[in-house]
């Protein structure tokens, strides 16, 4: 007997010096839990702060910047294009001027400007085209947008629940210990009296042992999930360690409303979300695109007009007087070749008279360019005759799309209907498990109490009291489990009905 008591009270101060060890941490994260709750975050607000932290919505929204550089694209083709050139150059060696139209064999300093201008007149209205498919682009970015939108609020929502879900065992682990503790002490108190055995004390430290190790494993789940909603929620390591959500009441918890049946969540649905406008738009642009590849078979005209002008250093204009040379060649009236300075013999010849000039000077740059001046103005037509089958082939590919989006579009119909029915008789199913629940956990409530009786009585053993408390906790995980997942579950259908998601 004496060496029963003897590992009884090494038993005891082994245990003391365990839970003396372990419960500055509980009430660390109790102390970090109080300091912090001036701060909670709420549902609502970890929705709002993922909508503007989060890296896939970001990303996401990029595409709206491409489509409204697509939709400007798509302008802009109607407007003329506007080109300016210039060039400035040396040519060295025999060649002919583009400006004098003289050969010239020094070396001869050059510039030209232009400026050019082109329209599309007419293509088979593929620029009209264009047009509306970047709007459509423009619409199915929003939709992407918002579907990226809805499945971080899905996904923030269950990581938000499930932070409560394990807050839930953390509670229940608590108080298991706390009862057990109470259960240490007052069989400590029997054996040092001689009123009870030490194995009962024995196997409620056993048990004390369990649920401090059941309460850290709680705590610790607790701690993951809070990290998994504080990473998607792009906290800092500083915001994560302060972050505490808002603890819904009873009364919120409780608030499930189930629709009586699916149809006016899957009318709502098929109406207005995301995927089924993004699967519409797409059979949009699919027909847009079947156009735009017919266009291939239409002519085409296209005017442009250019403007230019240059200078070249070789162009010079003679100064001072001229000399003329009298003696020029002429024609007699007999035939006989001579030479004279005004008009042939007979008068019907005017012989002119080739001025010769000493000096020149270069004209200068402002008065050739303006003396440079040449426009021109083109229309061009392109008519298609043949080109390898390439604008068959491109009708075909995009009758082939079309019909791929139609498909895509009685798919996701499909997939959504089938989808809200799937989580309405789930739901419909937890409401009735969880009544099920409710009053498993009754009796086993009363079970215990009864047991409890028993053991304090000295009518049942300590494994007997064991027993029925671990099938008490048991009951009480399945109804949270339960509770929560019909309450996950009644916010889908909220959602499907275009109803925020919200604990409040």
């Amino acid at each position: 007997m004496r060496l029963i008591r003897f590992v009884c009270n090494i038993s005891v101060r082994i245990m003391n010096r365990i839970l003396s060890a372990f419960l500055p941490i509980v009430g660390c994260f109790c102390f970090t839990s109080i300091s912090f709750a001036q701060d909670t975050w709420s549902l609502q607000k970890c929705i709002n702060h993922a909508f503007e932290h989060n890296i896939q919505i970001k990303q996401s929204d990029l595409g709206n910047v491409r489509a409204d550089i697509g939709l400007l694209s798509a302008k802009g083709a109607f407007l003329p294009s506007i080109n300016a050139s210039g060039s400035h150059g040396y040519n060295i060696g025999m060649t002919v001027d583009p400006f004098t139209n003289e050969f010239a064999t020094d070396a001869i300093q050059s510039n030209s400007f232009g400026l050019s201008s082109g329209i599309t007149l007419y293509n088979g209205f593929r620029n009209h085209l264009n047009l509306k498919r970047a709007e459509i682009g423009l619409e199915l970015a929003a939709t992407n947008l918002e579907r990226a939108q809805n499945d971080l609020t899905l996904l923030i929502s269950s990581a938000y629940l499930n932070v409560l879900f394990q807050d839930e065992f953390v509670n229940i682990a608590t108080l298991n210990l706390e009862a057990t503790k109470r259960q240490v002490d007052r069989m400590n108190k029997l054996v040092d009296a001689g009123a009870a055995p030490t194995s009962n004390l024995l196997d409620v430290q056993a048990q004390q042992a369990a649920d401090y190790a059941a309460l850290i494993s709680n705590e610790n789940a607790r701690f993951i999930a809070k990290l998994n909603l504080t990473q998607l929620l792009q906290l800092s390591s500083n915001e994560a360690a302060t972050f505490e959500i808002v603890i819904p009441t009873d009364t919120d918890m409780d608030s499930s409303y189930l629709p009586p049946s699916a149809s006016n969540a899957i009318n709502h649905a098929l109406r207005t979300f995301p995927e089924m406008r993004a699967a519409s738009l797409s059979l949009d642009d699919a027909n847009i695109n079947l156009d735009i590849a017919k266009t291939s078979y239409l002519p085409r005209l296209f005017g442009s007009y250019n403007f230019g002008s240059g200078y070249s250093a070789n162009r010079k204009i003679p100064i001072g007087d001229p000399s003329y040379d009298l003696a020029e060649l002429g024609q007699l009236a007999d035939g006989t070749t001579v030479y004279y300075s005004g008009v042939t013999a007979d008068g019907t010849q005017v012989i002119p008279l080739v001025p010769n000039y000493d000096q020149y000077e270069p004209v200068s740059f402002t008065n050739q360019l303006t003396d440079n001046i040449n426009q021109s103005v083109f229309f061009s037509l392109s008519i298609p005759v043949f080109n390898g089958f390439g604008s068959r082939a491109s009708v075909k590919q995009a009758e082939v799309g079309v019909l791929q989006s139609r498909y895509t579009q009685q798919s996701t119909e499909q997939a959504l209907t089938q989808t809200i029915e799937s989580a309405w008789a789930d739901a419909f199913a937890s409401q009735k498990n969880l009544l099920a629940q409710k009053a498993a956990l009754t009796s086993a409530e009363l079970a215990f109490e009864n047991t409890k009786l028993k053991f304090e009585s000295g009518a049942i053993s300590a494994i007997d009291y064991a027993d029925s408390r671990t099938r008490l906790d048991n009951a009480r995980v399945n109804m949270i489990r339960t509770r929560y997942d019909l309450l996950f579950k009644s916010k889908i259908l909220d959602f499907y009905q275009g109803k925020a998601i919200t604990l409040r």
